[in-house]
């Protein structure tokens, strides 16, 4: 892994049965974490610990650090790849494959869904030309570091992408 930017990395991935010239590079952008990712978090562990508030026992401690552990492994486990013309997106278990030839637009956006951005305040919205990436009409919304070098990216890629308002 070859360090890059404190935001993301680059890491170059070479498989075994291929001929040394096949090379694959992926770069890693890490979400963005400000001041509402860390209100929201300590918010959702101080509510964990509330029985343990009340009602201090070992029992009590142990859910409250059961119940924690789930949401800080989401927020500490949530970055963006691209690899070749695709978008990867993980958030916990979860991770999803966007091909970024069928990226129409990009634009921030406020929105307060539950999505794998753990910022509120620095999300970026992505639509898709076709409604079958996501089967949904909502657009993937993401917070990624480093912002303008991930659109830079996407966009070297797929120069037909519409930066709005950015």
């Amino acid at each position: 892994m070859i360090s890059h930017n404190p935001g993301h990395t680059i890491c170059e991935v070479r498989d075994c049965l291929l001929p040394a010239a096949t090379m694959s590079t992926i770069t890693t952008f890490r979400s963005v974490w400000d001041w509402s990712t860390y209100t929201i978090l300590a918010l959702s562990v101080a509510i964990c610990f509330i029985p343990a508030i009340i009602e201090p026992d070992i029992i009590s401690v142990i859910i409250g650090v059961a119940l924690s552990l789930p949401i800080i492994f989401t927020f500490i486990t949530t970055y963006y790849q691209i690899k070749g013309d695709t978008l990867i997106v993980r958030c916990a278990l979860i991770s999803g494959k966007y091909p970024i030839s069928k990226i129409a637009s990009i634009a921030p956006t406020s929105s307060i869904l539950s999505a794998p951005a753990p910022s509120m305040t620095q999300r970026i919205a992505i639509t898709f030309t076709d409604r079958k990436v996501l089967k949904s009409a909502m657009p993937l919304v993401i917070s990624p570091t480093d912002r303008q070098d991930f659109i830079n990216m996407l966009t070297s890629i797929n120069p037909d992408i519409e930066i709005k308002n950015l």
